[in-house]
C-alpha cells in the first residue's frame, strides 16, 4: 500500500510539516524562555535597585538593614531565594535566605559583589537551564555617589520551566492537528494528482487488452490534464496504427488465401508456420497434414525430393516436381531474412505450371503440324513440277494428271493457310462479326439443305427436325453457318455409305440447342478430350485424304464461344457420334 504515489505524497507530506512544526517550536520555545528570562530578571534588577535606594544611606551604622532586607524579601515571594547584603570591603551587612542556607552564596556574592562595586553597575550571572537559577547584583550607590556596597541576589525562575511546558503542549497538539489535518489535505491533494494517473493506468490496461474505446476526461491543464490529452491522442493514433495494420494484415491474408499459387513458410527450425488454401489444395492433404509439421518429415511424405537444408541454403532457386496429384508444380524458394540481414525461414511458392506445360507443349506440336501440313503438299508439287520440267511436258496425258495434282495440293495449302488466318484473327479479337437477329429454324434447316448433296453422293440419309417452336438468336450468320456445315460435313466424311445423319434443333428454357448425330465409325474415348486442339486428328491419315486440315473443330468452338455458347462431342467407338451445340436465345425471344 505504501509503494503508491499516493501515500507517498502523504507520509512527504506529513514528515515536511511533522519537521516544519518541530523546528517552529523549537525557535517559538527558545525565544520565548528567552525573553522571560529577560523581563524577570529585568524586574529582579529593578526591585534589587529598589532595595539598594533604600539601603544607599544605611549602609556603615544603621540597625534596620536586616529589617529592611527581611521586609523586602518577604514582599518577592518565592522568586528571590536568598538576598545579601555585603559593605564595601566584602563584610555582609545582612543576609536572608528561602527555606535554610544556601552553601557557598559568600563565595560567589564576592565574586559578583566585586564586579558590581567595582563596576558601579548591575553583574548577572547566566540562568541555568538544568535548575533555571541566576544570580544578580547591584551596587548601593550613596547620595554621594559613592558605592557604598551591594546586595546579592539568588533568584528561582523556575516558573518560566512551567511557562514552556505549557507552551510545549500547546505546540505539541497544535502539531498532532497539523499532522491529521496534513495527512487528511494530503491524501485529498494527493487523490488529485493519483486519481488521474489511476485512470490512466486502468485505461491502459483495457487498452493492452484491445478495448481501444478507452477516453480520460480533461480535468485541468496542469501536467496531470497534459499527460491525460497525450493519453488520448495515443489512445486514437494506437487504434488507427492497429487498424491499418490489421487492414494490411487482412490484405495479405485475402491475397494469400485467394492465390491460385500455393504457399508454405518455414522458419528456421524447420517448422511449417503457415501454409495458404491453395497449397493443401494442390497436395490434396488437411491443414494437420502440413501446419506445424516438420518440414522434412511433410516434404517426405508429399515426396516432394527436397529437404529444409536444400531450401535454406539454396535461396531463389526453382525446383519442378512431376507428378503431384498429376500436376507439374514448379516450386521457387524465397529465403525470410531479417533486418540483421541473417536468414529467419524460408517460405516457398507452389505453382501449378500443369496449364502452361499443356499450352507449351501444344505450342511445339502446334508449329510442327504447320510444318508438316505446308511441307507435305509442298514437297508433293515440287516433286511434279520437277518431273514436268524434267521432259513431261512431252507428254500430255501426264501433264494433265500433274497438273491437276498440283492444284489439289494448292487448294489443300489455300484451305490451310485460310483456316490459319480464321483462328489468328479470333485468337486476336481482330475478326469481324456482323451479328444480328436470326431465325435459327431458317438458318439450319439451310445448312441441311446445302449437305443434301454431300449425303447422297454417299447414299446417306441426312435429315432435319425441328422440334416445336425455336428462338431466335443474335449472331453472325456466316459464321454460325460455317459452324454447322463443317460438323455436317465431318459427320459426312465419317460415317460409310448407306449410313443416317440427323440433326435437330429445339427450345431450351433460355437458349437453343442443335444436335448432329451420326451412325458412323466414332471416337475413342481417350481421344475425346483432344478433338478441339488444332490439328489434332483421330485417324490422320484418313483425314488427310479427305481434305481435312485438323482445325475445323478449333475454329468451330472459338466461333460458339464468341457467341456465349458451348458445344461438346459424344461418342462411342463403333457406333457413331453426337455433337451437341446450345446458342443462347435473343432477350427479346425468351418468354417469362
Amino acid at each position: 500500500m505504501f509503494r503508491s504515489i499516493q501515500w507517498k505524497l502523504v507520509i512527504i507530506s506529513f514528515l515536511l510539516v511533522w519537521l516544519a512544526m518541530s523546528i517552529v517550536g523549537v525557535f517559538i520555545t527558545e525565544a520565548i524562555k528567552k525573553e522571560q528570562i529577560s523581563s524577570m530578571t529585568d524586574t529582579i534588577i529593578a526591585r534589587g535597585y529598589y532595595l539598594a535606594d533604600n539601603l544607599k544611606d544605611k549602609i556603615g551604622g544603621a540597625s534596620n538593614i536586616q529589617e529592611i532586607v527581611s521586609n523586602w524579601f518577604v514582599g518577592q515571594g518565592k522568586q528571590v531565594r536568598a538576598v545579601f547584603v555585603y559593605e564595601n570591603g566584602g563584610f555582609t551587612a545582612s543576609q536572608t535566605n528561602y527555606e535554610g542556607a544556601i552553601d557557598d552564596y559568600d563565595l560567589l556574592g564576592l565574586w559578583i559583589v566585586e564586579e558590581a562595586i567595582e563596576q558601579a553597575q548591575e553583574i548577572t550571572w547566566p540562568v541555568d537551564n538544568s535548575e533555571y537559577l541566576t544570580s544578580i547584583a547591584v551596587p548601593i550607590i550613596s547620595s554621594n555617589n559613592d558605592v557604598t556596597g551591594a546586595i546579592y541576589i539568588s533568584a528561582d525562575l523556575s516558573s518560566i520551566e512551567e511557562n514552556i511546558k505549557s507552551i510545549n503542549k500547546i505546540l505539541t497538539s497544535a502539531t498532532i492537528l497539523a499532522l491529521c489535518i496534513t495527512a487528511l489535505l494530503g491524501n485529498l491533494l494527493a487523490k488529485t494528482f493519483t486519481g488521474p494517473i489511476k485512470e490512466v493506468t486502468s485505461k491502459a490496461e483495457r487498452l493492452a487488452k484491445g478495448d481501444f474505446g478507452q477516453t480520460i476526461t480533461v480535468k485541468s491543464r496542469d501536467e496531470v490534464g497534459q499527460l491525460t490529452e497525450m493519453f488520448n491522442y495515443l489512445t486514437v493514433r494506437l487504434k488507427s496504427t492497429l487498424d491499418e495494420m490489421y487492414r494490411e494484415k487482412n490484405k495479405v491474408e485475402a491475397i494469400l488465401t485467394n492465390m491460385t499459387d500455393g504457399i508454405i513458410a518455414v522458419n528456421d527450425e524447420g517448422v511449417v508456420i503457415h501454409a495458404n488454401p491453395a497449397a493443401y489444395k494442390i497436395f490434396n492433404i488437411q491443414e494437420e497434414d502440413l501446419y506445424n509439421r516438420n518440414f522434412d518429415d511433410a516434404a517426405e511424405k508429399l515426396d516432394l525430393g527436397i529437404t529444409f537444408n536444400d531450401i535454406l541454403n539454396d535461396s531463389d532457386k526453382n525446383y519442378n516436381i512431376l507428378g503431384i496429384n498429376n500436376l507439374i508444380i514448379k516450386i521457387s524458394v524465397v529465403q525470410i531474412i531479417n533486418e540483421k540481414n541473417e536468414a529467419e525461414g524460408a517460405m516457398l511458392v507452389l505453382q501449378d505450371v500443369t496449364e502452361q506445360e499443356k499450352l507449351d507443349r501444344m505450342r511445339k506440336e502446334f508449329v510442327a503440324n504447320v510444318s508438316h501440313e505446308l511441307r507435305t503438299p509442298l514437297t508433293t508439287i515440287r516433286s511434279y513440277t520437277e518431273t514436268l520440267l524434267e521432259g513431261a511436258l512431252d507428254n500430255k496425258e501426264y501433264t494433265l494428271s500433274f497438273l491437276k495434282v498440283i492444284n489439289s495440293e494448292s487448294e489443300r495449302m489455300t484451305r490451310l493457310v485460310k483456316d490459319l488466318l480464321q483462328l489468328s484473327k479470333l485468337d486476336y479479337g481482330k475478326m469481324e462479326w456482323k451479328m444480328k437477329s436470326l431465325s435459327i429454324l431458317n438458318l439450319v434447316r439451310d445448312c441441311v439443305q446445302k449437305m443434301e448433296m454431300a449425303a447422297k453422293q454417299k447414299n446417306q440419309s441426312l435429315h432435319f427436325e425441328a422440334m416445336g417452336e425455336l428462338c431466335e438468336i443474335n449472331g453472325d450468320k456466316d459464321r454460325i453457318e460455317q459452324v454447322i456445315i463443317n460438323i455436317i460435313s465431318n459427320a459426312i466424311k465419317y460415317t460409310p455409305e448407306n449410313g443416317s445423319i440427323k440433326v435437330t434443333a429445339k427450345r431450351l428454357e433460355s437458349s437453343v440447342e442443335i444436335r448432329i448425330v451420326d451412325s458412323g465409325i466414332g471416337i475413342p474415348k481417350e481421344d475425346l478430350p483432344r478433338l478441339f486442339e488444332r490439328f489434332y486428328r483421330v485417324d490422320k491419315a484418313r483425314s488427310r485424304a479427305m481434305g481435312g486440315t485438323g482445325l475445323g473443330l478449333s475454329i468451330a468452338r472459338n466461333i460458339v464461344e464468341v457467341h456465349n455458347g458451348s458445344i461438346r462431342i459424344e461418342s462411342e467407338y463403333g457406333k457413331g457420334s453426337e455433337v451437341i451445340i446450345n446458342f443462347p436465345c435473343e432477350e427479346k425471344s425468351i418468354v417469362k
